[in-house]
C-alpha cells in the first residue's frame, strides 16, 4: 500500500525544487559570507602591513583577474549551453590548463626578490590558475542552476586559505605580506587539488578557435580590464594607496552585483530549453530591485563612513560607487542572459567603447585618487549597463543562438 500523500487526481506529489529567488537568497547568503571573509582580511592586511602594502596586493590580484577570467571565460559562456559531452571534455581541459599556471607560479615564486614588484606577476599567475580549477569544480552546478550550492563551495575554500593567513599574520613575530599571500592561496588551492581527479571524467577537448570564441575571449578581456583597470592604474599614475581605498569600493561593488548573476544563473535551464527567449528568463523588475537595493547598501555605508569620521577620500569613493552599484547589479542580469543568447560580438563591442571612456577618464582624473576612479566608473557604467539592459528587454524574442555555443 502506498503511503504517499495524493493530490488530486490521485497523483503523488513530489517535492518542487526551491524559487528562482529563494536560490538566489541562499547564494547570496553563501557570497557574501565569503566576500565579507575576504573584506575583513582586506581590513587586517591594511591594519598589519599599512594602506600602500595593501594597494600592491590589490593590484596583485586585480592582474590575476586579467591573467584567468579571460581563459575561463570561453568555458564559463559555454558551460550551460553545450551538450553534457562537450561540457565534460571542456572542463578536463579547463583544469589542466588551471593545474599548469598553479605549477608555473609555484616554479618562479622562488625568483620573486630578483625583480621589484615581480610579488604581483607570480601572485597573479598562481591565483589565475586557482580559480581556474575552482570554477571547473564548480560548473556543473552553475550549468544545472544552482549557484547556492555552487557558493557554498567559494565560501569553504575561503574558509581554508583566509584561516591560513590570518593565523599567520596574527601569530607569526615578524609576519611579511608575501608569505600571508602564499598561504592564502595554499589554502584555496587544496580542496580543489584534492578533489581533482573527480573532475577530470572525459578526455580534453580542444578549445574552438572560430570568430565566435575570439570575440567571447576579448570581451571577457575587456571586461575584466575594465572591472579592475581603476585598481592598476591608480597604483601606477596615483600611489598604491590609492589604490588600495579604491580597491575597497570596487570589492563591494562587485560583491553586491553578484547578486544580479546568481539570481540569473537560476533561470539557466529554462532559457537553454527557449534558447535564449527573455520570457524564461529573469524579470525586469526583478532585476530593479534587486540593483536598487545593493545601491541603497553601498549609499547608507558612504554616509555611515561620513558621520564616522574616515578619511574623506574613503567616503567619497563610496559615495560615487553607489549608482555604479545599482548598475553593476542591473548589467549582470543582462550579461547572463545575453551570454545565453549568444550575443557575444554585441557585448565586445559595448565593453570596447566603455573600456576606452573609463580609461580615459581616469587617466584624466588619476589625480584625484579613488574619488575620481569612482566617477570615472560611473560615467563608463551608464554606457554599458543601459545598452546591455535595453538590447535584453527592450527588445524580446528568441535568440539566434548555434547548437552548442
Amino acid at each position: 500500500m502506498s503511503i504517499a500523500r495524493a493530490g488530486s487526481g490521485g497523483q503523488a506529489h513530489t517535492p518542487s525544487p526551491p524559487s528562482n529567488m529563494r536560490r538566489t537568497v541562499h547564494a547570496s547568503g553563501w557570497m557574501y559570507f565569503a566576500k565579507a571573509l575576504l573584506f575583513g582580511w582586506a581590513l587586517l592586511l591594511t591594519h598589519q602591513f599599512g594602506i600602500a602594502e595593501y594597494g600592491v596586493f590589490a593590484i596583485a590580484f586585480a592582474v590575476g583577474a586579467i591573467i584567468g577570467t579571460p581563459i575561463d571565460s570561453y568555458f564559463t559562456v559555454r558551460a550551460p549551453r553545450v551538450t553534457d559531452a562537450v561540457f565534460d571534455g571542456e572542463r578536463t581541459t579547463r583544469v589542466l590548463i588551471g593545474l599548469g599556471l598553479i605549477f608555473l607560479g609555484w616554479a618562479l615564486w622562488p625568483f620573486r626578490p630578483l625583480l621589484e614588484f615581480a610579488f604581483i606577476g607570480v601572485f597573479a599567475v598562481a591565483k589565475a590558475g586557482i580559480d581556474l580549477c575552482f570554477q571547473a569544480s564548480r560548473s556543473r552546478l552553475i550549468r544545472d542552476g544552482h549557484p547556492d550550492r555552487a557558493q557554498r563551495t567559494d565560501a569553504f575554500r575561503q574558509v581554508i586559505g583566509l584561516g591560513l593567513g590570518t593565523a599567520y599574520v596574527l601569530f607569526f613575530p615578524g609576519a611579511t605580506l608575501e608569505v600571508a599571500a602564499l598561504l592564502y592561496l595554499a589554502g584555496c588551492a587544496s580542496p580543489i587539488l584534492i578533489g581533482v581527479r573527480d573532475l577530470v571524467v572525459h578526455a580534453p577537448t580542444r578549445p574552438e578557435i572560430t570568430p565566435r570564441t575570439a570575440s567571447i575571449v576579448a570581451e571577457s578581456l575587456g571586461g575584466v580590464a575594465y572591472g579592475q583597470a581603476g585598481v592598476i592604474l591608480l597604483g601606477v599614475l596615483h600611489s598604491t594607496g590609492a589604490a588600495g581605498y579604491y580597491s575597497f569600493g570596487l570589492t563591494l561593488v562587485l560583491s553586491l552585483s553578484v547578486l544580479g548573476q546568481s539570481f540569473a544563473y537560476t533561470f539557466h535551464e529554462g532559457m537553454r530549453r527557449s534558447r535564449g527567449d527573455v520570457d524564461s528568463g529573469p524579470p525586469l523588475r526583478t532585476a530593479l530591485l534587486l540593483s536598487t537595493a545593493t545601491a541603497l547598501a553601498l549609499a547608507v555605508l558612504a554616509v555611515a563612513l561620513w558621520v564616522a569620521g574616515f578619511d574623506r577620500a574613503l567616503w567619497l569613493t563610496f559615495a560615487w560607487l553607489a549608482p555604479v552599484s545599482f548598475l553593476r547589479t542591473l548589467s549582470s542580469v543582462a550579461t547572463v542572459v545575453l551570454a545565453m543568447q549568444h550575443r557575444d560580438v554585441f557585448r565586445l563591442k559595448v565593453t570596447a567603447i566603455s573600456l576606452a571612456v573609463k580609461v580615459g577618464l581616469i587617466v584624466v582624473l588619476s589625480s584625484k585618487g579613488g574619488p575620481g576612479a569612482a566617477a570615472a566608473f560611473l560615467v563608463a557604467d551608464a554606457i554599458m549597463s543601459t545598452s546591455y539592459a535595453l538590447r535584453v528587454y527592450g527588445r524580446r524574442g528568441k535568440s539566434r543562438a548555434a547548437a552548442d555555443g
